[in-house]
């Protein structure tokens, strides 16, 4: 197991260079950089170029492509991604509290989808074709045809009119007023987490269903095995398998996927933030966001590995 852990760690490698060269190059293909954007901003409509070589000099804009990327990738190495070209304020300091925020909503949404989707699954698969399994289905459909967003507005519609509540203006850290913050994060995650549940609901039901098809399904039960100790014991660990994949999948997506949501709540977190840094042409800020998603999503990727090999032994050897 610790072999199949190294060689799983030491493929990530390439990956996160490969990603890092490919974002260094996409930015500088696109027309225009943050210098142009900061004085279209401020409405300039007329600037000498001899200014503008300037700014650019200031941020190291003028410096060939090769030594851009070369400070680029030994930032990397030392785990510094510099300054924002924008607000000139270091980025680890724009990331962190967006990333606490985006990181909660994406955990509460997950464990909301999770502890919903497992045992809606089963039971709907359990009770195939009855007016359970079709409320269920039902449930699910409607959560999949529901945009987060959507569903977010019409909650906070009700919420204003039945309660007089309206989403706080400034967001409050769990380790500074845990009740404020949950106030203020429970309906976002109930949004989102309703939508992933839907999905993780029929992809949790479709396995199962093909499970309990199984020969060795049907000698548990021709031995008089418990419907309970069959569902947990022998098929529950081969029809999860995927259903982790889903949740797990669309965990990471939350952490900077959530720009309208986010919108509708008014919540200041990485998705809004990655907008923000496009926008600008904010190159190193930017460049730090898909470095610190596309790291997520291996990280997650990883552990789903070492889930599929707990699960599952015979994985690990193939």
């Amino acid at each position: 197991m610790a072999i199949y852990i190294l060689k799983r760690l030491l493929a990530m490698i390439p990956t996160l260079i490969g990603v890092a060269t490919l974002i260094f190059l996409l930015l500088r293909v696109i027309p225009g950089d943050v210098v142009e954007a900061r004085y279209l901003s401020q409405g300039s409509q007329f600037v000498s170029q001899d200014l503008l070589k300037q700014e650019r000099h200031k941020l190291g804009l003028d410096k060939p492509l090769w030594k851009q990327y070369a400070g680029w990738m030994a930032g990397l190495l030392h785990l510094d991604f510099g300054t924002s070209m924008w607000t000139d304020a270091p980025i680890h300091e724009e990331i962190k509290l967006r990333f606490a925020l985006s990181l909660q909503v994406a955990l509460m949404a997950s464990t909301i989808a999770t502890c919903l989707a497992i045992p809606l699954g089963i039971l709907a698969a359990v009770k195939q074709d009855t007016w359970v399994d079709y409320a269920v289905r039902v449930f699910t459909i409607a959560g999949i045809a529901t945009p987060s967003f959507w569903l977010g507005t019409l909650m906070i519609l009700g919420m204003l009119i039945y309660f007089h509540w309206v989403p706080p203006m400034e967001f409050t850290p769990l380790w500074v007023n845990p009740l404020a913050n949950l106030e203020q994060l429970i309906w976002p995650a109930l949004a989102v987490g309703y939508r992933y549940c839907a999905v993780g609901t029929r992809m949790m039901r479709s396995t199962m269903l093909e499970v309990l098809r199984e020969d060795y399904i049907r000698t548990a039960r021709a031995k008089g095995l418990w419907l309970k100790l069959i569902l947990t014991r022998h098929a529950l660990k081969n029809a999860i398998l995927p259903v982790i994949t889903v949740i797990s999948m669309e965990f990471a997506f939350l952490l900077g996927g959530l720009v309208v949501t986010e919108q509708v709540f008014n919540l200041n977190g990485l998705g809004l933030l990655f907008v923000e840094a496009i926008q600008h042409r904010d190159y190193t800020l930017t460049q730090a966001l898909v470095m610190l998603v596309a790291t997520f999503f291996l990280f997650v990727n990883f552990l789903v590995d070492i889930a599929y090999a707990w699960l599952d032994p015979r994985i690990r050897f193939r």
